[in-house]
């Protein structure tokens, strides 16, 4: 009797950070950022108010949950945009050797920079607003797209496959977007959930730091900002907002591309 071979498991793609972020995105369904009730300001959770109030009497849970649909939903932007910028980008420069050393000089430069602290400094030139807080944000945030997605094309450069297309007479518009492409998708889609999870992080740290979203804006940064002068007294003001990103992290750390994506192309 032949002894059955090993079944082999396949690794499914992690689905519950989808979940996660489809949850805090229903935030958007309260509309606005809570109203003042200073009869019930640092109320301690309650049935009224199951994550407390705020030093205004704001619900916590409220604020709470459109702050992280706030939060989210511009890292997401802004993750979209760093790819959308840097793959044209590597595209570029990827067969100009001269473009090719002058965007990779660049992002050395500023890649040399902390992104908290090359975000600081553009700010502090800027008018305070989201229109700064996003391009500060997105300054830097294209570089590990561009980098990847000059790697990749360069192994993509002698696959075999590709130069058989090529002979065959494809041309270069149904190259890059039947074959080069889909091979690309995945990389830069692993990247993004990277890309996202420090986004929200350095978001968060800007509106803590005040230089972020406006302060009567709901967010977890603003929160935390607000709440830090009374974590004696309300501890649960800087509880919520701190465990919301701490969610949001593992979150994006977590969600990746299925092995199905991988293989596509």
């Amino acid at each position: 009797m032949t002894p059955k071979a090993p079944r082999q498991s396949v690794a499914r793609p992690v689905r519950w950070p989808l979940l996660v972020f489809a949850t805090l995105l229903l935030g958007w369904l309260f509309g606005g950022d809570g109203s003042v009730d200073l009869g019930a300001r640092l109320q301690g959770p309650s049935l009224g108010h199951i994550f407390g109030t705020d030093e205004l009497g704001r619900d916590l849970l409220r604020r709470w949950w459109l702050g992280g649909a706030r939060s989210l939903t511009l890292a997401a932007a802004l993750t979209a945009l760093h790819m959308t910028l840097g793959l044209p980008l590597a595209l570029a420069a990827h067969r100009a050797p001269v473009l090719r050393r002058a965007i990779l000089g660049l992002a050395d430069l500023l890649a040399s920079v902390p992104a908290t602290l090359l975000a600081l400094l553009l700010l502090a030139l800027l008018r305070p607003g989201l229109g700064s807080l996003v391009v500060a944000l997105a300054l830097g945030g294209w570089i590990p797209y561009a980098r990847l997605a000059l790697n990749r094309l360069d192994v993509l450069r002698a696959d075999a496959s590709l130069l058989q297309v090529q002979l065959m007479g494809a041309g270069a518009g149904h190259r890059l977007f039947r074959h080069v492409l889909p091979r690309l998708a995945p990389l830069l889609l692993a990247q993004a959930t990277v890309g996202l999870g420090a986004v929200i992080l350095v978001e968060g740290g800007l509106s803590f730091l005040g230089v972020g979203l406006a302060p009567d804006l709901a967010s977890w940064g603003t929160m935390l900002a607000s709440g830090r002068a009374f974590l004696l007294v309300s501890p649960w003001t800087l509880l919520w907002p701190g465990l919301g990103i701490l969610a949001a992290l593992l979150a994006a750390g977590a969600w990746r591309p299925g092995p199905q994506d991988e293989g596509r192309g």
